[in-house]
């Protein structure tokens, strides 16, 4: 077997085995973790909680057009969270 042959040989074993290894050492780890993906949670939850209530007056909105359609009284924002267990 010709020395280059060899050489490369070895270099990817080496690869392979640096791989392996580092995917041991980090196995259950997220990726966050690795500083990929670092955000602030609370901004990042202020964030979906503003989404989540921007899409419940909305989801509000459409209700009450179809209440007063039917007339029937309209239901504040109050009302939706005690009906749905919200806090």
């Amino acid at each position: 077997m010709d020395p280059f042959e060899i050489g490369v040989l070895v270099v990817v074993a080496a690869v392979v085995l640096a791989s392996c290894l580092a995917a041991k050492a980090n196995a259950g780890k997220r990726l966050s973790e690795f500083g990929a993906h670092r955000h602030d949670r609370r901004r990042v939850t202020d964030a979906e909680a503003a989404r989540d209530l921007e899409d419940l007056q909305d989801m509000l909105d459409v209700t009450n057009a179809r209440r007063r359609a039917r007339g029937l009284p309209e239901r504040s924002l109050a009302d939706a969270m005690r009906e749905f267990g919200g806090d």
